[in-house]
């Protein structure tokens, strides 16, 4: 049972009829078959797909979802090491209380960034334990690397079929109730130059700190 979001009267989970208010809940979409934008492909694969290793997910997902962890990351360190150098109190405190935070952080995305490679491989035809491969220093990692960047197979295979394979514009996202469209190359382009430069900027901060 779930309450009617309308009148808040208890029907059966699966109905899409309140016999109470008369109102007809909106049956749930997939969104596999949609390039998503950087902030709902994130959301997708950080709270829906948390732990989802079936299925595929395309090159876009994988990248996006990498790319947004990366700017999260970057961004919380360079908040931390800004404090850090504007502080009165020694930049190792602050420096140390920024490192907890990513500790944190990594640990939560373990799991949804081995989940969307696994259904990455999937999206190839592979199997999904190559993923273990990253696991090898160095040479395992760029492996990995590698295997993310090849494109996915453009039909079904036995892990179900292709995704992200519509545009999503910026009025279709309105229609669906969605936050962003897919990203343009524009966009991609600023959000590694964003990156780049927030880890220079951590760099010099840190050191400025440390001297």
């Amino acid at each position: 049972m779930k309450p009617c979001p309308y009148c808040g009267h208890e029907v059966l989970r699966n109905d899409r009829y309140c016999p109470d208010c008369g109102h007809v809940r909106k049956a749930p979409i997939s969104l596999d078959k949609y390039n998503l934008g950087m902030i709902e492909n994130f959301k997708q694969c950080l709270v829906h797909k948390y732990a989802d290793f079936e299925g595929r997910a395309s090159r876009s997902e994988y990248w996006n979802f990498f790319l947004m962890y990366q700017l999260l990351f970057v961004a919380i360190l360079f908040t931390c090491a800004f404090l850090s150098y504007i502080s009165p109190l020694s930049s190792a405190v602050g420096v140390g209380f920024g490192l907890v935070i990513l500790v944190l952080l990594s640990v939560v995305m373990v799991i949804p960034g081995v989940a969307v490679a696994v259904r990455r491989l999937h999206d190839q035809g592979r199997s999904g334990g190559l993923v273990f491969i990253g696991f090898v220093p160095v040479i395992g990692t760029l492996i990995l690397l590698v295997l993310m960047a090849l494109p996915g197979e453009s039909h079904s295979n036995r892990f179900g079929s292709p995704t992200g394979q519509v545009i999503l514009t910026k009025q279709m996202a309105h229609e669906i109730g969605l936050i962003d469209a897919t990203p343009t190359m524009g966009l991609t382009a600023g959000l590694l130059c964003a990156i780049f430069v927030l880890w220079f900027l951590v760099d010099q901060l840190l050191t400025t700190s440390v001297m």
